[in-house]
């Protein structure tokens, strides 16, 4: 298969496709989601009583600005708003009531039950006051009940515990379905609480130190809560579910031993809200574990995605970089920036036909290269203030890559970029640096060797218990691949061993499998290999070639490796042709394609890639003259080789056998 060409190694983005970002009309986050459009729409009109849903997102999401635009834009049916008020119990102080009111309507019926007190402490009709309330109040029974327990209570002369009898807990003055968004939370915060005096040495209550909590704020809209926070702390999740369940919330403390006034007890108030829950999918799993029953409980789902297809949305999502360029007020991008902007989106989905709309990044990215423009004095930004922005975060970040090559160049990791060895082949590895924010490739020598034995491929270091089973299932099918290739009639007379050569860390995934079967064929065939390549991918047992990940972290890890070798024209790397979309390479290696230093290669077989290595025919195993062949033979002979049984016994074996 022939290597890959310049045009092949990044995404197809060119300034002649873009304009600049503040021609485009500016789109949220939000805008771009349609599995969560569809399932808030279907949040926003569900009538029954405290629905939940499940919004599956991913790390450096802004949940709550998503959220709030989604819910703005979904145009719901009428919310069951009403505003709160607890007020004193005429007939047990210690059991405060409350009063549910039209919404918006807490201060003017406060001010006229303040006119009622005074009608009736001056013993004035107050018959039409009272009908006018209940009218503003349409006709609440236990709003009748009050009031009529008011008037009694003034016409006794009966004294109030306090002097203002009712306290406005919760107000919707524009009468809008509040969207509330729930951090640090804990149970005062999210549930409300009783708050105390002390007097004399005498602790008390009353309806005035109520506070109402995140839950009753919400009622009749839409609270937001993160899945991480209940995770933390178990317990709110479970008393906020059986709230939504009873549909009543009571201000019971969370603690043993902080209600100082055990006789207080205010009157639970009702709950009437739609529950969000917001996290990524380890969130979710987690919460599936603390609570089997969830599953019954959402039935509504939705996923953000983090990715859009460049073919569908590339419009739009140009459109999405001016939205985050007019949230952090940036200076404009011309259309080669926003090219190059396109280009680092798709390398953090690894994929030439996807962008990534991880927001925490590309805003990093933009805001940096802003700065970088504004410290030249530029109007506008360009393609070299990106470019420049992601090389000095580059600079700021790749200390451990530079401690990595020191090794390569004192001689301490030994790797090979030219000449020809017998079993020795170089593999390519991503390396994962815990704190660190980004992955980076690093060469590693693999060797393979071959004796006398029963067939089985020894594994170093799986044997030494430094690989995951992935590694080992690999390790495996090589095994399979082997027998079924050269050991499908007589059983293979030669063992290997295979080994990573100078790692002292754990190591897994499959995708050195390509990499060690070549070396395990270039040892059996006793064929050198070039040194000048690097390869990965994984194999099936059939030997086709399968994609693997890091693709370009790899080819960039085995660059810098011949860069301080010297690039001799020949080196390049191997890997499976199926990661052909995973390519968006640095300008430094595109620049090293470009003037043939530097060569990719991508294959579709274990065959296509020995014959690469090696420079021979890979053949079958029944062919003579080609690298499978000779490994047959060499089996062969060695089958017909084994230690003698004695003179007579081999005698009467040929006899018996005429």
């Amino acid at each position: 298969m022939a290597e890959l060409t310049l045009e092949e190694l990044k995404p197809a983005f060119s300034p002649e496709q873009f304009c600049s970002l503040s021609q485009c009309e500016p789109l949220s986050f939000a805008d771009l989601q349609p599995r969560a459009i569809s399932g808030i729409h279907r949040l926003a009109n569900f009538s029954g009583d405290s629905p939940v849903m499940l919004l599956n997102g991913f790390p450096g999401v802004d949940y709550e600005e998503a959220c709030r635009q989604l819910i703005e834009d979904a145009k719901g049916q009428d919310a069951d708003l009403f505003d709160l008020c607890f007020t004193e119990n005429l007939n047990n102080p210690f059991k405060p009531i409350w009063l549910q009111l039209q919404p918006g309507s807490g201060f003017e019926f406060c001010d006229m039950v303040a006119e009622l007190l005074k009608l009736a402490n001056h013993h004035l009709d107050a018959e039409r006051l009272v009908t006018r309330i209940m009218r503003k109040q349409n006709d609440d029974p236990k709003i009748g009940d009050f009031l009529s327990d008011l008037t009694a209570h003034v016409a006794l002369g009966l004294q109030f515990q306090h002097p203002v009898l009712i306290n406005l807990l919760i107000h919707h003055e524009d009468k809008q379905a509040p969207v509330i968004f729930g951090r640090d939370l804990n149970w005062d915060t999210l549930f409300g609480s009783i708050n105390y005096q002390t007097e004399q040495g005498s602790v008390y209550a009353n309806h005035h130190l109520l506070e109402p909590g995140l839950v009753r704020e919400a009622n009749g809209g839409y609270l937001i809560l993160p899945l991480d926070e209940l995770l933390d702390q178990p317990h709110l999740w479970f008393k906020l579910k059986n709230a939504m369940q009873t549909g009543l919330l009571d201000w019971n403390a969370y603690q043993e031993g902080k209600t100082l006034t055990p006789f207080f007890s205010p009157e639970p108030t009702p709950v009437r809200l739609k529950l969000i829950l917001v996290g990524d999918r380890l969130d979710v799993a987690e919460f599936q574990i603390l609570d089997r029953d969830m599953s019954e409980r959402i039935f509504l789902r939705a996923e953000l995605v983090s990715e859009v297809n460049v073919a569908e949305q590339l419009e739009d999502f140009t459109r999405y970089l001016a939205g985050l360029m007019n949230r952090w007020e940036l200076l404009d991008f011309n259309a080669a920036a926003v090219a190059a902007l396109c280009r680092h989106a798709s390398r953090l989905c690894d994929h030439q036909e996807w962008l990534s709309l991880a927001e925490v990044q590309l805003s990093a990215l933009m805001r940096l290269a802003d700065s970088v423009a504004r410290d030249a004095n530029a109007d506008i930004i360009t393609a070299e203030h990106i470019h420049e922005a992601l090389n000095e975060q580059d600079f700021r970040l790749n200390y451990l890559v530079e401690q990595s090559d020191l090794g390569v160049i004192d001689g301490q990791i030994l790797l090979q970029s030219d000449g020809e060895e017998i079993g020795q082949i170089n593999g390519l590895s991503v390396i994962q640096v815990a704190g660190h924010p980004y992955d980076f490739g690093e060469p590693v020598r693999l060797t393979a060797t071959v004796h006398l034995g029963d067939g089985d491929v020894a594994d170093i270091e799986r044997k030494a218990e430094l690989a995951g089973h992935i590694h080992a299932k690999a390790m495996m099918i090589i095994h399979g691949y082997l027998s079924n290739k050269f050991g499908a009639e007589n059983p293979s007379p030669l063992s290997a061993n295979l080994v990573f050569e100078q790692s002292y860390h754990e190591i897994d995934g499959d995708s050195a499998s390509l990499t060690g079967l070549c070396a395990l064929l270039s040892a059996l065939a006793r064929q050198p290999i070039y040194q000048h390549f690097a390869v990965t991918g994984a194999v099936d047992q059939f030997g086709n070639v399968q994609p693997v990940g890091g693709v370009n972290e790899k080819i960039e890890g085995f660059f810098r490796v011949c860069k301080i070798h010297g690039l001799t024209g020949k080196q390049g790397i191997i890997l499976p042709a199926t990661n052909r979309l995973q390519l968006n390479l640095s300008d430094e290696v595109l620049e090293a394609v470009q003037q043939g230093l530097f060569h990719i290669h991508p294959v579709s077989h274990v065959e296509e890639a020995i014959e690469l290595l090696t420079g021979c025919v890979a053949g079958e195993p029944d062919i003579e003259d080609t690298l499978f062949g000779r490994i047959q033979a060499r089996l062969d002979e060695l089958n017909g080789t084994l230690p003698k049984r004695g003179v007579l016994r081999t005698l009467l074996g040929r006899i018996f056998s005429l």
